[in-house]
């Protein structure tokens, strides 16, 4: 009896938890005695250009704790190119491929909804963003990674040169159209930040920067999104081609920087980390998970649960566990998860309780900068 077929790929942007969710979905069709083929560049891999490599026997064991995806990625979509579907249809049918399990972000996972839809073939799905807006999972793969990056950043910008020259600083975080990335800067003591979700007043930050960098004695850090909307500044409009038609904007942080310096009179400087947080490897949680939800992927195949993806999940808020289960790809249409006003205050630009409660998981209950010893010696020369 010939062995079934199950392609799978990873599309999208970048995200730290992408190999260890290949590494379980791929051991985990192993053992169920797949064969397996990994598509290069995502959906493009299914294109009339596309590659694929046998991965039914190589050795893959490096690649369960390292960030990146070694079957590299695009933002191919295969609705968007002219005969995409037929090529994608005959390529399915050269390959002799029997199932898909397509990892990704809202896009990679709404074109395999449709796939699904059209009854093309049998398919799966498994989540992956750091930007932590696809609904029906508690965090997206990747995320927590970039979050504890993020807020290793803010911490060190803070208090190494931030408080040692008497300046503010503003670092700017890679972001969709929810704040999720930009907040995890509050566990790194951001004085102040500015999240993509709503319009923010410019006189608003100019007037809580100038409380915070006094009340700190003479030093911040602002934590913004690289796709924030504030009254008056924009940033550089990115040129990154894009299938999906999304559009973005960069270094918005560098206008920012601009109007404080003229608004307030202080040295005020510009740290962008960008790709690095989606990058190296991915803390102890985000592998552990990545690892079954790729497992979990496979198990909705021999299941024959097919439009479903795999899901993280967090039974009680009472408690720290997590477990994965499933969700419908359907939940991509158009579904996101901003931050909403119960996890931030956009008056105070400051995040509520509830977002602590809510990185709790993945970070570690959170501490004030102002408990540790580091900050406590600073605190005893600048009163």
């Amino acid at each position: 009896m010939n062995k079934k077929t199950v392609l799978i790929f990873t599309g999208g942007g970048l995200a730290p938890a992408l190999n260890p969710t290949l590494y379980g979905a791929i051991t985990r069709a192993r053992k169920e005695g797949f064969r397996i083929l990994g598509g290069l560049y995502g959906w493009a891999c299914l294109g009339a250009n596309g590659k694929t490599i046998d991965l039914t026997k190589i050795d893959l064991e490096i690649i369960k704790k390292n960030g990146g995806t070694f079957l590299r990625s695009s933002r191919t979509n295969p609705f968007n190119s002219k005969n995409g579907l037929a090529e994608l249809k005959k390529r399915i049918k050269k390959l002799k491929i029997d199932y898909i399990i397509a990892i990704g972000g809202d896009d990679t996972l709404g074109a395999a909804y449709k796939l699904h839809q059209e009854s093309i073939i049998p398919i799966v799905g498994a989540p992956k963003t750091i930007d932590n807006d696809l609904p029906e999972t508690y965090w997206s793969p990747g995320f927590p990674s970039a979050a504890y990056y993020f807020s290793q950043f803010v911490k060190e910008i803070r208090e190494d040169a931030a408080y040692a020259l008497s300046r503010i600083f503003i670092v700017e975080a890679l972001t969709a159209k929810a704040g999720w990335p930009v907040a995890a800067g509050a566990y790194g003591g951001a004085d102040l930040i500015i999240p993509p979700e709503k319009p923010i007043d410019l006189k608003l930050i100019i007037r809580l920067a100038k409380k915070r960098y006094r009340e700190n004695k003479n030093f911040a850090v602002i934590a913004i999104s690289n796709q924030a909307k504030i009254s008056g500044i924009k940033g550089e409009e990115d040129e990154q081609k894009d299938q999906f038609g999304v559009k973005r904007q960069n270094y918005i942080s560098l206008a920012l920087a601009k109007s404080l310096k003229a608004a307030l009179g202080i040295e005020t400087k510009v740290a962008i980390p960008a790709n690095y947080v989606e990058t190296g490897r991915p803390i102890k949680i985000d592998c552990e998970i990545g690892i079954k939800l790729g497992e979990k992927a496979v198990n909705l195949i021999r299941k024959n649960k097919f439009g479903q993806m795999a899901a993280v999940k967090r039974p009680s808020w009472q408690s720290n566990s997590i477990t994965v289960d499933c969700a419908p790809l359907s939940a991509m249409r158009n579904k996101k998860k901003p931050m909403d006003e119960s996890f931030f205050d956009f008056k105070n630009l400051r995040v509520k309780q509830k977002m602590f409660d809510y990185l709790e998981p993945m970070l570690g209950k959170y501490e004030p900068e102002k408990n540790n010893d580091y900050n406590q010696l600073i605190d005893k020369i600048i009163r």
